[in-house]
C-alpha cells in the first residue's frame, strides 16, 4: 500500500489544483479530502492525463461540497498514467487536506510515488 498526501491541511478559501501523480502500473487507487470549517463550499474533481500536460475531468469524478465534511473517490482499472484533483472554490471558510492512496497486487513493481 502507498500512501501520499497530496496537499496538507491548508485554506480552503482559493482554487487549487495539485500536481500530477504518476500511477506507474497502479490501477486501483483512491483520493481522499477532508474538509473542515463550518461553511466552506466547492467542488472536489478528480482528473486525468497520459501525458501529465493535457488534463481531463475524470468521469464521475466529482463532488460537491458545501460544508464540512469528506470526500471519497474509489477508482478501479484506471487506464490512464497520471491523476491529479482540482478544487474549485465557492465560498464560505474552511481547511482542506487530500490525501493519495494506491494497492499494488502481489508480486508486481514499485510505482514512482517514491516509497
Amino acid at each position: 500500500m502507498q500512501i501520499k498526501t497530496l496537499t496538507p491541511t491548508v485554506s480552503a478559501t482559493s482554487n487549487i489544483t495539485s500536481g500530477g501523480v504518476d500511477l506507474g502500473d497502479i490501477t486501483n487507487y483512491s483520493v481522499y479530502g477532508v474538509f473542515s470549517g463550518s461553511d466552506v463550499a466547492g467542488t472536489l474533481k478528480l482528473q486525468v492525463s497520459n501525458d501529465n500536460s493535457n488534463y481531463i475531468d475524470l468521469s464521475g469524478g466529482s463532488s460537491s461540497i458545501t460544508s464540512s465534511g469528506d470526500a471519497i473517490f474509489n477508482i478501479t482499472d484506471a487506464g490512464y498514467r497520471y491523476v491529479r484533483y482540482d478544487w474549485a472554490y465557492s465560498s464560505g471558510t474552511g481547511n482542506i487536506t487530500v490525501i493519495f492512496c494506491a494497492k499494488e497486487a502481489l508480486g508486481k513493481s514499485r510505482n514512482r510515488l517514491g516509497k
